[in-house]
């Protein structure tokens, strides 16, 4: 049990990262995650989630624990509403940012992974099987040429960490808006399209302040948004970037770090409200 010297007593809504954070190192949201995000909906504190994830698999696990507030997928690509399915914010790369993506993958020789609002493609076998583990979805192996204007909601290349590590020059100079994800990719999305652009959307649906907002995440793309919440945490396991701009470490995602998190966010809400 991590000790979380924080007053999150006024927190007015939760966000929440997937992979790295709530989800473990088997890429599952543990029964005690979900039970503690269906008590925190239940107790009137949103609980949103802002993830790389697929659309299908952010409604999945929303649906699961409960939650009823808009939810985020594709890092910022797709908001959606998990009581209707209704879309309620779309936002495609734009064609000459996934031609750079394209130009990447052939420089770097890193495979290219690009994502729709409901599919999956991936250039190589071994990104194919790394996304179904990820997203328990199936992913189709493809060629650039296949690729559709106007439908690519966020784009990847996948290597390992040193692959990535080597590839960060060409990053620079080809796709200088891609972030660092995860440790084994490089990502891409539309220039209106990030979690926090997004997260401010939902926000303003909910009428929450920022301020008010505490939250859990790992990655690089995380520390944009938790620098931006009143309460911002770092996962155990969470990049250097993550932590610069934490309030405080808690637990490893493999250790339901989380979930202790989202307990505690539960007992101090509930003493307010008591």
């Amino acid at each position: 049990m991590h000790r979380i010297d924080l007053d999150l007593s006024a927190t007015a809504a939760v966000l929440l990262d997937v992979d790295g954070t709530i989800a473990g190192s088997d890429h599952r949201i543990s029964a005690r995650t979900s039970a503690a995000m269906r008590a925190l909906d239940e107790a009137g504190v949103p609980v949103v989630l802002a993830t790389g994830r697929t659309r299908s698999q952010v409604l999945d696990i929303a649906r699961d624990a409960g939650l009823r507030s808009p939810q985020i997928s594709c890092n910022g690509g797709l908001i959606t509403d998990p009581l209707t399915a209704q879309d309620l914010w779309v936002r495609p790369v734009p064609d000459a940012d996934m031609t750079a993506m394209v130009e990447l993958h052939h420089v770097t020789g890193q495979p290219l992974t690009w994502w729709t609002i409901d599919q999956v493609f991936a250039t190589s076998q071994p990104l194919a099987r790394a996304m179904e583990e990820i997203n328990e979805a199936t992913v189709v192996l493809a060629t650039p040429e296949d690729i559709e204007p106007g439908t690519v909601l966020k784009t990847m290349i996948f290597g390992t960490r040193q692959e990535l590590d080597d590839a960060a020059p060409a990053v620079g100079r080809l796709v200088p808006r891609a972030m660092r994800s995860m440790n084994e990719f490089w990502e891409l999305s539309a220039p209106d399209a990030s979690k926090w652009s997004a997260i401010e959307y939902v926000f303003d649906r909910l009428g929450v302040d920022p301020a008010r907002a505490a939250g859990a995440g790992d990655g690089g793309n995380d520390a944009i948004w938790l620098a931006r919440i009143g309460a911002p945490v770092a996962m155990g396991n969470a990049r250097p970037e993550a932590r610069a701009v934490a309030a405080a470490v808690i637990g490893r995602h493999d250790e339901d770090g989380a979930a202790e998190f989202l307990e505690e966010v539960l007992r101090q809400v509930g003493t307010r409200v008591g």
